[in-house]
């Protein structure tokens, strides 16, 4: 089992995992208990392999379908005694072609395409029509002759040649051949987007991850403090304090505005596959490793995300350019890598988590323990504190005389506060931390964090003074158990 590497692995649900039950009453009906059954031996698999929170992606699936997802994921997890954290991704301001006449239909290259921002028709190859979740929105205000119109994750190319705004209306030319799809995602790169940011649709799923008890909620296509705090001012209303906000980094405005999105978020997630077509896709590295070193500077949470292991849909080996872009994720300070399409509609969603969680480990093998202490580390607000420089004092402790061979299996946290076991996370600790508390709401709290897990216990003080015993339980989940350092009211007390 792979459920103690450091790296955390996000692993998006869909039908590859939970199947193809999508109602209550289906779930309800005996007829499709072996259906039921597999979808929990699929649960239990990945969380074994490695995941550690689940995606709920709310751009697919009613509130029915989602709750089956809700229901499987924690029955699983509290049989396996696995913390799994639940993440609601939000559907967010998309674009999206709508309708058409017939299920496909072919633009070619050089062809001249009507798109209409405010009728909404059936589309053929000469026409078609787009919407948003506010109903509202007319993409014509955000085009202008020569601008760049991305279709379906930009296997279309379209180029603005007229634009009349007042009838939202778009004249454009196919670049290339492809075919349209109803209901395909519209990128427009570098566009200063005027659609409203929040929809009724995504007001009402993050009120139902504050009735689930969520623990997340990543907001798709944040482009400002303000939006982060509209979102925080709904969880607060509904319940929802302490679900943690997640922020996608998509878009160019987004990037500009990284340093304040995030000091208000919870945590960042760097979703490549919309960036990549909304700004220069050779630029995504560069923004990918400069988000990365931002959060790990702030203290927060950082996850890597979109076709990282893209192949795994339906192959069972990925390619060597997708391992070594999981590789060198981990090694720049990544808390999390995530799976979108492997694990939720791919042939292989297991095998898929196994290869990332392999991946992982074995950056982290090599990974620059020094450098995460000495270069980074020294320049968050939390080593400046007592808990920063306790938790300095044990990743050097801690910390592999050369690559590859450690001294230490695990780091046990006695405590009921979490600065400690934070700074720890933040600074890369070379083994596992595992904070023993009996606060229940730590569970499934930290499930981006890089190398931190929860283990409740009933009683604190009983915990402390039968430490050897919490301890012993602990190391026996380990695949290799070496010495452990142990951590009692901020205190080493055992190395």
């Amino acid at each position: 089992m792979n459920i103690f590497k450091k790296t955390k692995i996000t692993a998006t649900l869909g039908p590859s995992i939970s199947g193809k039950v999508f109602t209550l009453k289906d779930f309800q009906d005996p007829a499709n208990a072996g259906k039921i059954e597999k979808a929990k031996e699929n649960f239990a698999s990945i969380f074994k392999e490695g995941v550690n929170t689940v995606r709920f992606n709310f751009s697919h699936g009613d509130h029915e379908e989602q709750t089956i997802r809700i229901n499987l994921a924690r029955e699983v997890s509290a049989k396996l005694g696995i913390n799994i954290s639940l993440l609601l991704d939000t559907k967010g301001p998309e674009i999206r072609v709508y309708k058409m006449k017939e299920k496909e239909t072919t633009v070619h290259e050089g062809s001249t395409i009507i798109i209409n921002c405010l009728k909404k028709e059936l589309g053929d190859d000469k026409a078609f029509s787009v919407y948003d979740p506010s109903g509202t929105y007319n993409m014509a205000k955000d085009i202008k002759v020569g601008d760049i119109i991305f279709v379906d994750d930009g296997k279309l190319d379209l180029r603005a040649t007229k634009v009349d705004v007042e009838n939202g209306v778009i004249v454009a030319e196919a670049s290339n051949t492809w075919i349209l799809r109803e209901n395909k995602r519209i990128n427009l790169p570098n566009a200063n987007y005027s659609i409203p940011f929040m929809s009724e649709k995504d007001r009402n799923d993050i009120i139902f991850a504050a009735k689930n008890k969520f623990d997340y909620i990543a907001a798709s296509f944040v482009n400002s403090v303000e939006n982060v705090n509209e979102i925080r001012k709904i969880l607060n209303e509904n319940g929802g304090e302490n679900i943690q906000i997640i922020s996608k980094i998509e878009t160019m405005n987004a990037i500009n505005a990284i340093e304040g999105i995030i000091d208000a978020s919870d945590a960042i997630m760097i979703a490549r596959g919309d960036l990549g077509l909304e700004i220069p896709y050779y630029d995504v590295p560069r923004y990918q490793k400069q988000i990365i070193k931002s959060c790990r500077y702030k203290n927060k949470p950082v996850i890597v995300a979109t076709q990282m292991l893209d192949s795994l849909e339906t192959k069972i080996q990925p390619t060597r350019a997708e391992v070594t872009d999981v590789f060198f994720a981990v090694e720049r300070g990544a808390d999390c890598t995530m799976l979108s399409g492997e694990t939720a509609n791919g042939e292989h969603p297991i095998n898929a988590v196994a290869v990332m969680a392999k991946i992982n480990s074995s950056s982290e093998n090599f990974f620059d323990y020094e450098s995460a202490i000495n270069n980074y580390f020294d320049k968050t607000q939390i080593s400046k504190t007592k808990e920063g420089e306790l938790a300095k004092t044990i990743a050097k402790t801690v910390a592999p005389q050369k690559e590859n061979e450690f001294k230490y299996s695990s780091i046990v946290v006695f405590a009921n506060e979490t600065s400690l076991v934070k700074a720890l996370s933040n600074i890369r600790s070379a083994a596992p931390i595992f904070l023993v508390t009996d606060k229940k709401e730590y569970a499934t709290m930290f499930g981006l964090n890089y190398g931190l897990y929860v283990n409740v216990v009933n009683n604190l003080n009983e915990a402390i003074q039968n430490k050897a015993a919490v301890i012993d339980q602990i190391n026996k989940k380990l695949p290799q158990v070496k010495s452990t350092l142990v951590v009692v009211n901020n205190e080493i007390v055992q190395k």
